[in-house]
């Protein structure tokens, strides 16, 4: 079940840190990069995030996160988490369509790590494409993907 979920809540963002630390963890051995911001997160950062956060409940478990900032006409998505368990199971792809429904009126950006080939296939299977490369840190590009109408 997909839900809104209320970040500022201590058992909440555990839930989430949890689950982001998971993913981010295999993300970091797939780009060979260690250093992602969000390996370093406490729940009180994201307690306190201006982002909107959306889960995938299974059974009682967080399986994955999405969060965004919509900003006028723009949706910009700033973090997409699926725990290892429930990898291929089209948890990433619920939550990002749920978002690009809602605003579907919105300008969708998103960035990620040119290395990062599921994230990029994910986006390109919702229709967004890559706009512009930007290097980041040694061993590290980001591309910027735009959905297009």
């Amino acid at each position: 079940m997909l839900q809104i979920l209320e970040h500022q809540r201590v058992d909440i963002a555990l839930q989430i840190v949890a689950v982001q630390v998971e993913a981010y963890q295999e993300e970091a051995r797939l780009i060979s990069f260690s250093d992602i911001p969000q390996l370093t997160e406490s729940k009180e950062d994201i307690m306190k995030s201006k982002e909107v956060f959306i889960g995938q409940m299974i059974e009682g478990k967080l399986a994955g996160v999405l969060s965004f900032e919509k900003e006028n006409e723009r949706v910009t998505i700033c973090r997409l988490v699926v725990s290892p368990p429930y990898f291929r199971k089209g948890i990433g792809s619920r939550l990002l369509a749920y978002v690009l429904q809602k605003y579907s009126e919105c300008e969708c950006m998103v960035s990620t790590a040119e290395k990062n080939t599921p994230a990029i296939k994910l986006y390109e299977a919702h229709r967004f494409s890559i706009i512009k490369r930007t290097a980041a840190a040694d061993n590290l590009v980001l591309v910027t993907m735009k959905k297009s109408t």
